[in-house]
């Protein structure tokens, strides 16, 4: 590829600096930087490699002590590193990383973000491409919300947003999302201009990373993989905060819109809404396997380009924590008994209990995961709180009071 080349190419004359921070936002890359130089040396290496540490901050040989004393270095300077650091923006990202993992063990931690605070605020460059790396920095440093500035200007400045967004997604939280529209307009500009040129190594790697960012998230959008699948069961929870529970009825002589959930027949319906638009004819419900004997299993859901299967549950009760276990593993040797089919299992629990039991999650996760490597996520989700205890479910009169619950009517 034209920009891996460009990328690996300008490794040699690269600063310090550039190195960093084309390792931070390539990690995923790493065989690129397999001849590049080691980290920076923070005794004799100046603003660059102190930028380079600061960059690789993340590791495991981060030396937060050491790193903080280079930083008090530079700032003893009769000039604190104003005149280098004042319009290197990327130099100013790389150091304001280093500074917020160091944290605050020494007690100066507050005065070494004030000084780089009072640089990066200085002689800023709205129009730069790189202006984001620095609004970023000071938000590193005081948490002020720069960021939310929608940010403006040339390909680079947003290819330089949506991967900033990526490695450092903390700072972009209160963030207005990067809009689909404006990934597929960037994409279609990345794609038709002039790579950047041999020795440009900051810009080819945000090129880089910013078309690997795109095309994973379109061809993740296409064809959902195991981890959107994931993403898309663990998502429900926070869907339940529009579920319809009427107070009142709409319209004379109809009783209000509730939406039960009440049994698993239920959960799978829901699940069913939520995975059908993305998977298609991939989705299968209810298949039943090759049984042995009196026993016909049948599981939930299978997503057969995938090979899962989606086994949901229903607990309303502490004890239905070992019940769910034991159901589980009873099954499992008979869903797995065509490894061309189904390799892969997710357990999806949903948590009915008017008491919910959060303390029991991990143990239950725990004890399947090790029960069999072929279980490879327990996903929780508690009903949503606007549906009442099961005692107090119905039925309901026309004017939405509760009724008295029968022998014939009784839940669990």
């Amino acid at each position: 590829m034209a920009l891996e080349a460009v990328v690996a190419g300008s490794l040699p004359l690269a600063s310090e600096t550039s190195l960093g921070f084309a390792q931070a936002i390539l990690r995923d890359r790493g065989g690129l930087f397999a001849s590049a130089l080691p980290s920076g040396d923070l005794d004799y290496g100046g603003i660059p490699a102190l930028a380079r540490v600061g960059y690789l901050a993340g590791g495991s040989e981060f030396d937060a002590s050491a790193f903080a004393r280079a930083v008090d270095r530079l700032r003893g300077r009769s000039k604190g590193g104003r005149g280098e650091l004042g319009t290197d923006d990327l130099a100013l990202l790389g150091i304001a990383t280093g500074i917020a993992a160091a944290g605050d063990t020494d007690g100066l931690g507050a005065e070494r973000s004030k000084w780089l605070l009072g640089i990066a605020n200085e002689n800023t460059e709205p129009d730069a491409w790189s202006n984001r790396a620095r609004q970023l920095a000071a938000d590193l440093l005081d948490g002020a919300g720069r960021l939310r500035a929608d940010p403006q200007g040339s390909v680079d400045a947003l290819a330089t947003d949506l991967v900033l967004r990526q490695y450092w997604p903390n700072a972009f939280a209160t963030v207005t999302p990067f809009a689909a529209e404006r990934r597929q307009e960037l994409m279609a500009a990345l794609l038709s201009s002039v790579n950047p040129a041999q020795g440009e190594l900051e810009r080819g790697a945000i090129w880089l990373a910013t078309l690997d960012l795109l095309v994973r998230r379109m061809s993740v959008e296409l064809v959902p993989d195991y981890s959107s699948l994931v993403a898309m069961l663990e998502a429900t929870q926070s869907a339940f905060r529009r579920w319809v529970w009427d107070v009142k009825p709409n319209r004379s002589g109809i009783g209000p819109a509730r939406w039960l959930i009440d049994s698993e027949a239920h959960v799978q319906a829901f699940l069913w809404a939520v995975l059908e638009p993305r998977f298609g004819e991939n989705l299968v419900d209810e298949q039943y396997l090759p049984g042995f004997g009196q026993k016909q299993p049948r599981f939930d859901f299978g997503i057969r380009g995938l090979k899962t299967i989606v086994e949901v549950k229903i607990a309303r009760s502490a004890g239905d924590f070992s019940r769910i276990e034991e159901e589980v593993a009873g099954d499992l040797g008979l869903y797995f008994t065509d490894l061309r089919n189904w390799d892969r299992m997710i357990v999806y629990i949903y948590d009915d209990s008017n008491v919910p039991h959060a303390e029991r999650y991990d143990t239950l996760r725990s004890a399947l995961m090790q029960r069999d490597a072929r279980i490879r996520d327990i996903v929780f989700v508690q009903r949503p709180g606007m549906i009442p205890p099961r005692n107090q479910r119905g039925p309901w009169s026309a004017d939405g009071s509760v009724g008295r619950l029968t022998p014939s009517t009784s839940l669990e």
